[in-house]
């Protein structure tokens, strides 16, 4: 949902009235609230939602129920949430009532301090330990079906997928990934990259200049347009070795300076072999000047 008022929806596309059993707790706090007495934040953080989580958290809630209670603040006979929007959202979606919340008496507690506190300092599971997990889950438990995975954890198969796939992809996107270098949706275009020449080095474009999934996209598609860096030796071309190509195209060096930093900065030109030779010689690069009577 979105901050216009439209709401996500359960899978089937009709609420479902669900109704919850107080959880045990020695928290006086700890109450069992209906959802139309529920307000949203006076001044939330998050202006929009990703529509496909949220529907993601809707069919959680659908299956499980709501494992992690509300923060809200009692404001008469209503109340404020503190801490839960989405989950707030979801439930309205739902029309889960009621849900399990922790109420606040006015003036006990800093709604700003419980917002930042939520947002900011809470940790995501990483994409590849999720990865790993999951394909764990996936050979001990369901017997190497996506479907009962998927299932398992209450998830939709192409969510399952996409997590399994990293596991199958670059080893060194995988890295990059599970040290917070690149985005789960740079790892997923730069996945997508069939030669592996041209996946190294926007790879190494990609943390040097924090790029989004939207640059990589881009040159995704203009590397479909050039000749690979690594070429498919089942195409009958003879081509580096994974290994071989990975490191010289981490060692891509420009023509003008001789440096080898900032690949991301680099441009593909097109330039005959003793074209380049003179432009080095010019540039004075006694080492790369080409025989004399030539260039």
């Amino acid at each position: 949902m979105t901050r216009n008022g439209r709401r996500a929806l359960p899978a089937s596309g009709a609420p479902t009235k669900i109704t919850t059993s107080k959880p045990s707790s020695a928290d006086p706090a700890y109450e069992l609230v209906r959802v139309e007495l529920i307000d949203e934040p006076a001044a939330a953080m998050r202006e929009t939602m990703d529509e496909v989580q949220l529907q993601e958290l809707c069919q959680s809630i659908a299956a499980i129920g709501v494992i992690e209670p509300l923060v809200l603040e009692r404001a008469g006979a209503r109340y404020r949430v503190i801490a839960g929007h989405r989950r707030l959202i979801a439930c309205q979606a739902l029309n889960y009532s009621p849900i399990p919340a922790i109420v606040r008496e006015p003036g006990t507690i800093d709604p700003a301090a419980v917002t930042i506190a939520e947002n900011y300092y809470r940790e995501d599971v990483n994409p590849v330990e999720e990865a790993a997990f999951l394909a764990k889950l996936l050979e001990e438990r369901c017997g190497g079906d996506t479907d009962v995975l998927a299932a398992l954890i209450h998830h939709r198969r192409e969510y399952v997928e996409d997590r399994l796939l990293l596991l199958r992809g670059d080893a060194a996107v995988l890295a990059a990934l599970r040290e917070h270098k690149i985005t789960l949706a740079v790892a997923r275009e730069l996945n997508k990259i069939t030669d592996s020449g041209r996946r190294v080095v926007y790879l190494d474009a990609a943390i040097s200049g924090g790029a989004t999934a939207s640059v990589v996209r881009t040159w995704r598609t203009q590397a479909d347009e050039l000749p690979p860096l690594t070429p498919d030796p089942a195409a009958g071309e003879p081509g580096l070795g994974a290994g071989q190509a990975a490191v010289a195209a981490a060692q891509l060096r420009c023509l003008f300076c001789d440096e080898t930093e900032d690949p991301h900065l680099m441009q593909n030109v097109w330039i005959h072999k003793h074209c380049s030779r003179f432009l080095a010689r010019l540039l004075d690069r006694s080492n790369q000047a080409a025989p004399e009577g030539k260039g």
